[in-house]
C-alpha cells in the first residue's frame, strides 16, 4: 500500500486551497473563496501562511485601473506534495546499480556530498539554537514535516513527521544514515543519535542531537 502524500498531512483548508490552485494552474484569492464557500479574508491568510512556508508564491497582473490582481501559483516545493513519479525511477536505478556494486559506494557518496552542499548553503547561523531554526525551515520545504522539541537544557530532538523517500529508504536504509549525518553537519557540534526510524517500524523518524550530546551505549549512533 503506498505510502500517504505530504499534502495529506496538511489541514484540511490549506488542502483544498492547494488542490483549487493546481486544478487552474493559478488562481486568485476571489476564486478560490467562491469554489470552498469561504471568505476572502479567511481564504486570504491561508494562502499567505502557503506563501510562507514555501508552497505557493503569488505574482501581480494588472487589467485596467484599479489594484493589481494577485495571482497564486504552486512553487516546486507545492508540486512536491502531489504525486510524483520519482521513487519508481529512483529504485530503477538503485536496482541497476546494485548490479555493479564497484559504483554503489561512489553513486551514495555523490548523494551525500549532494544534501551536505544543500545544507551548508541553508544553515549558517552563528548559535545552535539558530542553525536548528534553519534547518528545521529547509526540511519542511523539503516535505519532512519536522518537529524540534527542547528536551533539556542542551538536548533537542527532531521528529520527521513524512519522509519523501520511504519508498527508496525501506529498499536502500542507507539514506536514513546519510540524514543522521547530515543533520549532524547541520548543526556542527555534538552528535545525532537516531531514536526511531520508520524503516524499523518507528512511526516516525526521530534523531536527538545537542552541544557534546554523548550517544546512550547500545544506540545506532553509538555503533556508527
Amino acid at each position: 500500500m503506498p505510502s500517504p502524500m505530504a499534502l495529506d498531512l496538511l489541514p484540511s483548508t490549506r488542502r483544498l486551497l492547494l488542490l483549487g490552485i493546481k486544478e487552474r494552474g493559478e488562481a486568485t484569492a476571489e476564486q478560490l473563496a467562491r469554489a470552498s464557500y469561504l471568505s476572502i479574508a479567511a481564504v486570504r491568510m491561508h494562502l499567505y501562511s502557503l506563501e510562507s512556508d514555501g508552497f505557493v508564491k503569488h505574482t501581480r497582473r494588472r487589467h485596467g485601473p484599479g489594484r493589481p490582481t494577485h495571482l497564486f501559483h504552486l512553487t516546486p516545493t507545492g508540486e512536491e506534495l502531489f504525486p510524483q513519479g520519482y521513487a519508481a525511477i529512483a529504485l530503477a536505478l538503485l536496482a541497476a546499480i546494485d548490479s555493479h556494486p564497484e559504483c554503489k559506494g561512489q553513486v551514495f557518496e555523490a548523494l551525500e556530498q549532494a544534501q551536505q552542499s544543500q545544507v551548508l548553503a541553508g544553515v549558517s547561523a552563528v548559535t545552535f539554537e539558530g542553525r536548528i531554526e534553519q534547518l528545521a525551515g529547509l526540511q519542511e520545504r523539503q516535505g519532512f514535516f519536522p518537529l524540534w522539541e527542547v528536551t533539556s537544557e542542551s538536548d533537542w530532538k527532531v521528529t520527521l513527521r513524512h519522509c519523501p523517500f520511504i519508498r527508496v529508504a525501506r529498499e536502500h536504509p542507507e539514506f536514513c544514515e546519510i540524514e543522521r549525518r547530515v543533520i549532524g553537519i547541520a548543526v556542527a557540534q555534538g552528535t545525532v543519535q537516531t531514536v526511531g526510524s520508520r524503516v524499523g517500524g518507528a512511526p516516525t523518524c526521530a534523531f536527538r542531537a545537542g552541544p557534546g550530546y554523548e550517544p546512550e551505549p547500545g544506540s545506532e549512533a553509538a555503533g556508527a
